[in-house]
């Protein structure tokens, strides 16, 4: 059996270094936390309730508290979302809000900035967003090894020969935990193609296949400056979204392919393929930013969680995956009996949002 060697934890703990910038500088440390107002999760049906909170943002994740002194921690993981929102009628319509999603089963935290000018308020809303959406790309930067996209098979490793995309991607092992993983995308044989999954760039061994058909679900995942996708239920994220563009396009390309029946494509015709998807590697690698963090911002996990990698989990992960996707929509409408927040619950290691 393989397990990959790089498991980390979603629920690190929160470094207290500053990554938020004030107005005017991209770059930066914020020196003092700066005021928001927040939805409570535990508002009722029919009745907003608001309270102003001091809000840090850090490295991996960021922490509030309210004037009364409750606070929260929350770190952020590679799937972690941020969308901004708007609420349909009451106090909360009149706010600039966003939402911060863990993808757990209590899982949104909303924000919101108070202004009297609307403008005002939609740029400092899209600040904060920003910042979010970045802290959470420097949290993938830094799990993801310095290494580039390959479409071409590995030196004396057969099962490479059918390689049109590879490269290092996150997978989403459950709530709790995230792994780095070698994904590769195999031509089709017969009526299906395959995304392998390895330990390393090697590919002594392979993790897990999953088949692609035509009918196969995979799609992005809707977020500002989100580099999530997911293949049959299995949630990846890429390096950056751009990146993400790349293996879509990648898987979507296979199944036109599948959908009009056309045949196994011969040596010349994988080489063909590679040329094309290489010159959208370089073209991607020409515009990419230097990489910022070289130590991890999520805890290592000593042994691997057995009971996803195990064959059992591995099927039934393909054959029932996790069809809870967002929903394609720029601006999230929130109606006042949102589930997101009134059914929030206390904190726990499981739900750190809630006060």
């Amino acid at each position: 059996m393989v397990y990959p060697d790089r498991v980390y934890s979603c629920h690190s703990t929160v470094t207290r270094c500053r990554a938020f910038a004030n107005k005017g500088s991209n770059h930066g440390t914020s020196p003092e936390p700066r005021q928001r107002c927040r939805l409570s999760p535990t508002v009722n049906a029919g009745q907003d309730r608001f309270e102003s909170v001091t809000f840090s943002l850090y490295v991996n994740g960021f922490a509030f508290s309210t004037l009364d002194g409750r606070e929260a921690s929350v770190s952020l993981s590679p799937f972690s979302l941020i969308r901004n929102c708007r609420f349909q009628s009451g106090e909360c319509s009149r706010l600039k809000s966003f939402k911060v999603s863990l993808q757990e089963p209590d899982p949104c935290c909303y924000f919101a900035v108070r202004s009297t000018e609307e403008r005002e308020a939609e740029e400092e809303r899209s600040e904060w967003v920003l910042g979010l959406s970045h802290t959470i790309l420097l949290i993938i930067d830094s799990l993801l090894p310095m290494a580039e996209l390959s479409c071409d098979p590995v030196p004396g490793v057969p099962k490479t020969s059918r390689r049109l995309l590879a490269g290092y991607l996150i997978h989403r092992d459950d709530a709790d935990n995230v792994s780095v993983v070698y994904c590769e995308l195999q031509a089709p044989v017969g009526p299906r193609a395959s995304l392998v999954i390895y330990e390393n760039e090697l590919c002594n061994g392979s993790i897990m296949e999953i088949p692609i058909f035509e009918t196969s679900v995979c799609c992005d995942v809707v977020g500002i400056n989100c580099s999530c996708f997911v293949v049959e239920g299995h949630h990846f994220a890429s390096q950056s979204s751009s990146e993400r563009k790349l293996w879509l396009r990648a898987l979507s390309n296979l199944k036109v392919k599948l959908q009009n029946k056309a045949p196994e494509p011969t040596q010349q015709e994988l080489l063909h393929f590679r040329s094309a998807i290489r010159e959208n590697i370089q073209t991607l690698e020409a515009t990419q930013e230097p990489r910022i963090s070289r130590n991890p911002l999520l805890r290592l996990l000593e042994k691997p969680p057995k009971a996803f990698h195990g064959r059992d989990r591995i099927q039934q992960t393909i054959s029932n995956g996790d069809h809870d996707l967002p929903e394609a929509t720029a601006d999230d409408e929130v109606g006042q009996k949102s589930g997101d927040v009134a059914n929030g619950q206390p904190a726990s290691r499981n739900r750190p949002v809630s006060l």
